[in-house]
């Protein structure tokens, strides 16, 4: 028959055997009975179970005169909630984690995550499906940045805004994490030697992100690294494998950590303030150590755990020698044989003006390279702005920079057509045994001329040659004041009828000669 049921013993002999942890399908095969049958009664055991555990939680009067009934459709929590607006929740990136407290401690939710889990898959069907990747120990490290936490310089008061760099073992999800000024190659760069003397050692590949220190143009199949990461790559000796361009999936692992610190972290440290970068990553350290020994969901275990039992001995030992951290860049030598690397100018030999050089850069020194290969200068690094760093050596023969450079006569033959105390400035600022070392200075004085009128800016390089203060931004603003003085000299005889204005003497204004003795 069909629909009989089955003995109550047999029933109890499927709750019994699922209580051993055996499947359904072992349970079906033990008691030689279908494995839909199993379900269906276990179904309703589960139903069952939920419905009682309803009955505790509600208050005396809701369940008077009404029985709390499973439909056949699932238990009665089940019917009663809202599913509609718990996926409009999800679908706002609120954690599904959350959702279920809040719902549990309202009494509307009974059951454990899991159940709750369960339930929300078959009534959600538009939350997308994920999977848990494994990787073998030792195989992958994912890196990626996120907006930090912003600290305030006690001095000046001034915000400053930080990166949070999280560096994963794909394997033990074994997690490292720092905060740093930003994610410039040098700050990148020394993240790495720090992330790898935490882990102890080196996976095979690398994954970051495409950011232009890793990745100076991306693509899908043969991306274009940045000389300084590979150089870095080459010494601890792994391979570098950016994530596809918009493919977070590619890098999941770091991407699902980074959340754990905003959401944890984050809101752990809100109320507070931060004064330094180092301040800052005390706190993250003690927190990071939290994380590493909590328990992992999926895996049952904690990601130190994991990382000491299987990942730890896989890794590739670490190199003896500490890397030297040292950033790449390009630039043109400029006509004074300088160009110009981190807002502050060095020099190179004449003989490679008008060409791109390289500049490999550590915290205390540049050095620059011909197109060849061969290193063709070394200075000492300046960490302020506008400075030069000049070896006269560089400069052509002191006869030839007199007689022999077109640019000195041109500069001279445009100061000329200025005025005579134009001339007289650039003729000041070219004299001695080197005049490549003010060129840029004299190009950017005459340069004034094409932005303002010639008049004006002669009669402000005399007043620059009075005071003997031949700065190109002193002598701007003499020529903006003086155009600026003369409007107003001009509007106010207009209003006049071209005649001047004349005040009286004003007693209650202190003169000169007073405020300055």
């Amino acid at each position: 028959m069909a629909n009989a049921g089955l003995n109550m013993k047999i029933v109890d002999e499927i709750l019994r055997l699922k209580s051993l942890k055996l499947t359904k399908r072992q349970i079906a095969r033990t008691l030689s009975i279908h494995r839909n049958t199993v379900t269906k009664y276990l179904q309703e055991h589960e139903a069952k179970a939920a419905s009682e555990s309803l009955k505790s939680i509600l208050p005396a009067d809701a369940t008077a005169g009404a029985s709390v009934t499973v439909t056949a459709c699932g238990p009665a929590w089940v019917q009663a909630l809202d599913w509609q607006a718990v996926r409009d929740e999800i679908l706002k990136s609120v954690p599904i984690q959350i959702v279920y407290e809040e719902l549990f401690d309202q009494g509307k939710v009974p059951v454990t995550y899991p159940a709750f889990w369960k339930q929300l898959q078959r009534r959600a069907p538009l939350l997308k499906t994920t999977m848990v990747r494994i990787f073998e120990p030792g195989s992958k490290i994912e890196i990626d940045y996120a907006d930090g936490i912003d600290i305030v310089n006690v001095q000046t008061g001034e915000v400053m805004k930080t990166e949070l760099f999280v560096g994963v073992l794909a394997h033990s999800r074994y997690t490292f994490a720092e905060f740093t000024c930003s994610q410039k190659s040098e700050d990148f760069l020394s993240s790495h030697v720090r992330m790898l003397e935490f882990f102890g050692g080196t996976a095979q590949t690398v994954s970051p992100d495409n950011l232009k220190s890793a990745v100076t143009r991306a693509h899908r199949y043969d991306p274009v690294l940045n000389p300084a990461y590979t150089k870095l790559a080459s010494h601890y000796g792994f391979a570098v494998v950016p994530a596809r361009v918009r493919r977070p999936q590619d890098k999941a692992i770091v991407e699902r950590t980074i959340q754990i610190f905003q959401r944890w972290f984050f809101m752990k440290v809100r109320n507070r303030t931060f004064t330094s970068l180092v301040e800052l990553n005390l706190v993250l350290r003690e927190h990071l150590t939290a994380v590493n020994l909590k328990i992992h969901r999926t895996f049952n275990r904690t990601r130190k755990a994991m990382f000491e039992d299987s990942e730890q001995a896989a890794l590739m030992p670490l190199p003896k020698d500490t890397y030297l951290v040292q950033t790449f860049s390009r630039a043109k030598l400029s006509r004074d044989c300088h160009l110009m690397f981190d807002h502050n100018f060095y020099s190179a030999p004449h003989g490679l003006r008008g060409l791109e050089l390289d500049i490999w850069s550590t915290d205390k020194t540049v050095e620059i390279y011909a197109p060849d290969g061969s290193r063709v200068a070394m200075h000492v690094r300046y960490r302020t702005k506008g400075k030069f760093a000049t070896d006269v050596s560089h400069y052509p023969p002191s006869t030839q920079a007199h007689l022999d450079e077109e640019d000195i006569a041109k500069l001279k033959s445009w100061a000329s057509a200025v005025g005579a105390e134009t001339l007289k400035l650039v003729e000041e600022l070219l004299s001695g045994p080197y005049p490549l070392r003010q060129l840029r200075r004299t190009q950017a004085i005459l340069n004034l001329s094409k932005k303002y009128s010639r008049s004006d800016l002669e009669l402000a390089i005399g007043i620059a040659n009075r005071f003997s203060n031949k700065n190109v931004r002193y002598i701007e603003r003499v020529v903006i004041t003086g155009r600026g003085s003369q409007a107003t000299a001009h509007g106010a005889r207009a209003r006049n009828g071209g005649e001047s204005i004349t005040r009286d003497m004003n007693p209650n204004l202190r003169g000169l000669d007073e405020i300055l003795h």
